[in-house]
């Protein structure tokens, strides 16, 4: 037996210890944006209002964090999928976190605390991708400034939820880092990943495409195939969840049927619905006026995006994910459906510039993220 086969590498163990260390202020600020969130959704769920959050879920001591949709993923992760024609029913659901939770709830644990689990651990992965890859596009001080907005975003309770943002922000942030680097079969796996934990995954295919063709003139015909593969792999993928609803409940057009019933059908003049109902749906649902301001922010942090040079297929997929929705002649969710839309940290990061603004933008996320965690007993996320 070989002796040193058996001894550690010290060269792999500094590099390890090295890579630790450069990251350490990314757990920090996990840490700190993850307390936050925890700490809030413990005192409302012991002293605060009730809301319309339900018996089992004032029970936990986390339990607002696994309110709203968070039941339906645990349902999908218990019993399945089942379409109740003309009620809200869970094929409105995509089935990669109901999948993890079942995962992780065959080795023991409540598919509450499950749930949980998976959305803070994937938040800490996908800081660390988004970091990386906001370094390869932009450089060092933009990058971090990035990554630290983002892990006190006022919205960004939602990652702590049960609910699959976390898990399909670091898979968007991932496909697109191994699309940059060339390694393919890693970028066509995550974006596979994003677009079966939310359709928005679908738009990563934008820079994925991008990475393709820019690299299609130096590279085999081989890695050109894996390329362009991997620009159609979160296509194949959403087209899979269709297929399956079609195997599983004989209806393929499940997941449609069921947006109707949860008040989401996609139309060519949707947006204009959306826009001219406006004043009449604010006045019966004034909780809606949030979603309507992360609209306007959005879209003017996507300005702020291009102007610190964010590439165009980015802006086009992150415009996608916060525009489409409204053509299904609605606001709601519109906050967090922006999440998912990664220029926008970048586009804040660009006001951030500065010390001052810089520092305002810390304090004032950190008070937000507070206030809009405590709504989440009134407020849809």
């Amino acid at each position: 037996m070989n002796v040193e086969a058996q001894t550690h590498n010290p060269a792999a163990a500094l590099g390890a210890s090295e890579w630790i260390r450069e990251r350490a202020w990314i757990v920090r600020w996990w840490l700190g944006g993850r307390a936050i969130v925890l700490a809030v959704a413990l005192v409302v769920g012991v002293v605060g209002p009730r809301g319309y959050l339900r018996a089992d879920e004032r029970s936990q001591a986390f339990g607002l964090l696994g309110a709203w949709d968070g039941r339906w993923y645990r349902i999908i992760a218990s019993h399945g999928y089942l379409l109740i024609p003309g009620r809200q029913s869970d094929p409105a659901f995509f089935p990669l976190f109901p999948l993890l939770l079942r995962a992780v709830h065959a080795v023991g644990l409540g598919y509450e605390t499950a749930g949980l689990l998976i959305s803070n651990v994937a938040f800490f992965g996908a800081l660390v991708a988004f970091n990386a890859l906001s370094r390869e596009l932009f450089g060092q001080s933009l990058a971090r400034r990035a990554t630290v907005y983002l892990a006190i975003f006022p919205l960004g309770y939602v990652f702590s939820m049960s609910y699959p943002e976390a898990v399909v922000l670091g898979a968007l942030a991932v496909a697109g880092l191994a699309a940059l680097r060339g390694r393919w079969p890693v970028a066509a796996a995550f974006a596979a990943a994003a677009a079966l934990a939310r359709p928005e995954g679908l738009f990563v295919a934008l820079p994925v495409l991008a990475a393709a063709a820019y690299r299609r003139r130096h590279t085999s015909a081989t890695s050109r195939g894996l390329a362009f593969g991997s620009a159609v792999a979160p296509a194949a993928a959403l087209a899979s969840f269709p297929l399956y609803l079609g195997f599983a409940l004989h209806d393929p057009f499940a997941w449609s049927e069921a947006e109707k019933a949860w008040g989401r059908q996609f139309s060519p003049l949707g947006f204009i619905g959306a826009i001219t109902s406006l004043p009449k749906t604010l006045s019966h649902n004034p909780a809606l006026t949030r979603d309507v301001v992360c609209f306007v922010v959005y879209i003017v942090l996507l300005a702020a995006a291009r102007r610190a040079g964010t590439p165009l297929p980015w802006l086009a997929g992150a415009a996608a994910v916060i525009v489409l929705p409204l053509f299904s002649g609605s606001f709601e969710s519109i906050d967090r459906f922006g999440l998912l839309a990664l220029p926008v940290f970048w586009g804040l990061a660009w006001f951030g510039r500065n010390t001052v603004a810089d520092r305002w933008i810390r304090v004032t996320s950190v008070i937000l993220l507070v206030a809009a965690t405590a709504t989440i007993p009134f407020v849809f996320p």
